[in-house]
């Protein structure tokens, strides 16, 4: 299902990048279209103006139309000044409108309306106050976009304001800001979710080639840890069978070794076959409620190997026990492997306290280095020390005994020991169910 998801994911990426590219790619080129038709408006707005303006020299008369006379304030040794409104320039043009030009205004606006450069455009002129004084027969009631020059003379205050017959300017700068800037917004997303997508791959990868790499070691330190205990049963065996062992102490001592070596080669190949019935997910769990207290004191399994291996174990009781509910031949094994694990980097000694449904075990080993505190219990990862690299082990251990108390419902976790070593916590479930389970496939 993550494969699907991750596929998906890589499909719908550069899919969405390819489409903000394309939207930014057309909001660039309607910018460009939209500068074109407002050039287009305003050339056509200079047409009409020139236009009108030849025809108003012929007709233009001195005389202003129904307009007062000028009245002007000469200060005191100064020069004439206009007041505001007067027929000098202003915002609108040149002056004042004269006669001849408002009376034959509606009729040169027809002639340079129907001329063929302006096709498509129509036309409005103003005066300083915003009223029409005459406009094409085709101006647009209420028009998207509208270009206005100012009237010059000899027109009066005014401006000329022209708009494509449609009423629009297609496509219109501001949608075009929009698309530009929505497919610059999906770009950046897109591109910023691609990154962390190939980051999250580059990751994997890296993982799945670390993983790969301690199977391979995995399978190495296996068949080095194999041969170990096989080479020594096989010596003494062959030593016993030649008769080279006279004295009954040596042949003792050869006996002890075997059984020493087949121990360990026997937990060695019940951890591996635990591992791949978890791995598969036919780990059976026969769950029984009992006293944790009373079960830990009374399993010599620990003491066991803690004398195969030249240590020893002590296990003593905090409080009164707690009933609780596990696979005992699960928590045997998980005893073992604390055990022995922590025996091959303490110096021989290993405490063990029973404390409600908790068991801890504690050393006095080198500890686990800052960082290493989960990596611990994954499979096939060894802290690269020169300690770790001697005691040898198939890197299987604390994996095998976090899923097997995880199964139960409890749990396995790590923490540093005051003073120096390592303490591992066995948590179980409290005592409440009773029969059987199995872990599914």
């Amino acid at each position: 299902m993550r494969e699907v998801k991750s596929s998906i994911f890589a499909l719908a990426l550069p899919a969405l990048l390819l489409a903000g590219l394309g939207l930014a790619l057309l909001g660039s080129v309607l910018r460009n279209v939209a500068g074109d038709e407002t050039a287009a408006l305003n050339q056509a707005a200079l047409h009409c103006v020139r236009s009108l303006a030849k025809k108003a020299e012929i007709a233009r008369s001195p005389r202003p139309v129904d307009l007062p006379p000028a009245r002007h304030d000469r200060p005191e040794g100064g020069s004439l000044r206009p007041r505001h409104g007067d027929g000098g320039p202003g915002p609108h043009g040149g002056g004042k409108w004269h006669t001849p030009i408002i009376e034959n205004l509606p009729q040169w606006c027809k002639e340079v309306s129907e001329a063929a450069e302006i096709d498509g455009f129509a036309f409005e002129i103003v005066d300083a106050e915003g009223v029409r004084l005459c406009a094409s027969p085709r101006f647009p009631d209420s028009p998207s976009a509208t270009c206005e020059v100012t009237l010059f003379p000899p027109f009066g205050r005014g401006v000329l304001r022209t708009a494509r017959v449609d009423g629009f300017v297609s496509p219109a700068r501001a949608k075009a800001n929009r698309l530009l800037a929505l497919g610059v917004c999906i770009v950046l997303l897109a591109a910023f979710s691609l990154s962390a997508f190939v980051g999250s791959l580059v990751r994997v990868v890296r993982r799945e080639r670390e993983a790969s790499l301690r199977k391979t070691d995995f399978v190495d330190n296996v068949s080095h840890e194999l041969r170990t205990p096989l080479a020594g049963i096989r010596l003494n065996a062959e030593l016993l069978a030649e008769g080279r062992l006279a004295d009954e102490a040596k042949r003792r001592g050869a006996l002890d070794a075997i059984l020493v070596e087949s121990d360990r080669l026997s937990r060695m190949v019940s951890k591996l076959l635990d591992f791949s019935r978890l791995e598969k997910g036919t780990f059976r769990y026969e769950i029984e409620t009992f006293d944790l207290a009373d079960f830990a004191i009374s399993s010599s399994e620990m003491q066991t190997v803690a004398a195969i291996s030249g240590g020893r174990a002590s296990v003593s009781a905090i409080g009164s026990g707690a009933m609780v509910s596990a696979d005992k031949n699960a928590i045997r094994q998980i005893c073992v492997n604390l055990t022995s694990n922590a025996l091959k980097y303490s110096e021989g000694e290993i405490g063990i306290e029973v404390e409600g449904n908790e068991i801890r075990f504690m050393d006095r080993g080198p500890g686990i280095p800052p960082g290493d505190e989960e990596r611990i219990f994954e499979r096939f990862y060894r802290v690269d020390d020169s300690i770790t690299r001697k005691t040898g082990g198939i890197g299987i251990g604390l994996s095998l005994a976090r899923d097997l108390a995880r199964g139960m419902g409890g749990d396995l976790s790590f923490r540093h020991r005051p003073g120096g070593g390592s303490v591992f916590i066995l948590s179980l479930a409290a005592g409440k169910k009773t029969g059987s389970q199995s872990q599914g496939a």
